[in-house]
């Protein structure tokens, strides 16, 4: 069974009553307030199977009560407990079609704010290994982040996206889970929607017909701009302490040409080596991307 393509999503929803929204049975709105001022959110809010519904008052640029649904539609399948399973294409549209149901929402009429698209694989080494050896993406550090609920994770925040690899079993696990093979998920966070306008998407509905099997060759050049060091096929060289060192590299970016070249010496070794966990990993996104078809 596949694994979709889509995670956590936002979006507004434009052609709904709000009155409506408000009085569904299946959702309870709360009130929040600014901890340091007592002042209240500019919202009312309501958590439903892991989606957050959000409600926002009337304001002098809006003249209209703005409606916003965030959350893992993964997650909703799994009545908001996870995400780590399989989820496709069928399982999706019986997400859809639920929500169609139980609260009159279609997917042209939810503008998309924000989208992450990835993928989960079971990786050739441990994911805390992989994530060790991964430097850049493209000149960006691949910042290491340790958190004591979600586990490992590294990410690397551009102007309109953030690219993030991170150990998914650990996320579980320290959430009582009982996983036994490893999860590594590569996705792309998009916090700007300039990318996915470009090619058509400003809808869910959008998203849908543009196909998931066409994010495949986005994910595979986002992971090809990973700067990843692999022990396998560089170990006792001559440069296997320069080219492993994040240092080395953002000093070498400040004169770019010098970065390119050692870049393009790193990545020809990897992409010829037969034994390269880069170019495995690469393969099992593509396969994983291509159960979708």
């Amino acid at each position: 069974m596949p694994y979709f393509l889509i995670d956590f999503i936002k979006y507004e929803l434009k052609n709904a009553n709000p009155d409506s929204i408000e009085a569904n049975p299946f959702l309870e709105f709360y009130e929040t307030a600014n901890k340091t001022t007592g002042e209240l959110n500019p919202y009312i809010y309501s958590k439903y199977k892991g989606l957050t519904f959000k409600i926002y008052n009337i304001t002098e640029k809006t003249h209209y009560k703005r409606i916003t649904i965030e959350g893992s539609l993964h997650k909703y399948y799994n009545n908001g407990k996870h995400n780590y399973n399989d989820f496709g294409i069928n399982e999706l549209n019986e997400v859809l079609k639920e929500i169609k149901q139980q609260f009159n929402i279609c997917p042209q009429n939810c503008i998309l704010k924000q989208l992450e698209i990835g993928v989960n694989i079971t990786p050739p080494l441990q994911t805390s290994k992989i994530l060790n050896r991964c430097i850049l993406h493209k000149t960006t550090p691949l910042k290491l982040i340790y958190t004591h609920d979600e586990g490992d994770y590294i990410q690397a925040r551009h102007q309109r996206y953030i690219t993030k690899i991170y150990d998914k079993r650990k996320h579980y696990i320290n959430k009582g889970y009982n996983i036994e093979k490893e999860i590594m998920r590569f996705e792309i966070k998009y916090q700007k929607m300039r990318d996915l306008n470009t090619k058509g998407i400003f809808t869910l509905k959008d998203l849908l017909e543009f196909g998931m099997e066409n994010f495949t060759p986005i994910l595979l050049k986002e992971w090809d701009n990973v700067l990843f060091y692999d022990f396998n096929v560089q170990k006792q060289t001559k440069r296997q302490y320069n080219y492993s060192n994040q240092t080395y590299w953002i000093e070498l970016i400040e004169t770019y040409s010098n970065f390119k070249y050692h870049r393009n010496i790193l990545n020809n070794i990897i992409n010829t080596n037969p034994n390269s966990i880069k170019e495995e990993i690469k393969n099992l996104i593509e396969k994983k991307c291509s159960l979708l078809n």
